[in-house]
């Protein structure tokens, strides 16, 4: 994790101990901070392809295979359970 995630975590962790009477002068204060730098814009990326040549090509029945693989989780959850 980069720095500026780290930062932005610690942030959010500290913003929930702010007290209720405070929040809207923070609104007020990242506005600000917003208006005068321009805000990071995030782009939309494709995930089309990202599965291509991992060897899904060769599973004839995926569905079928999926399905199976959810049976299998549910039954060693139930056998964790018991």
């Amino acid at each position: 994790m980069n720095a500026a995630a780290v930062k932005k975590m610690e942030i959010v962790r500290e913003l929930s101990l702010i007290p209720e009477s405070k929040l809207d002068s923070i609104r007020m204060y990242i506005n600000s901070i917003l208006r005068e730098s321009k805000p990071i814009t995030k782009s939309n990326r494709s995930l089309q392809g990202i599965w291509s040549d991992k060897g899904f090509e060769k599973i004839t029945d995926l569905e079928a295979e999926v399905r199976e693989a959810r049976k299998q989780l549910s039954d060693s959850i139930l056998k964790r359970q018991l």
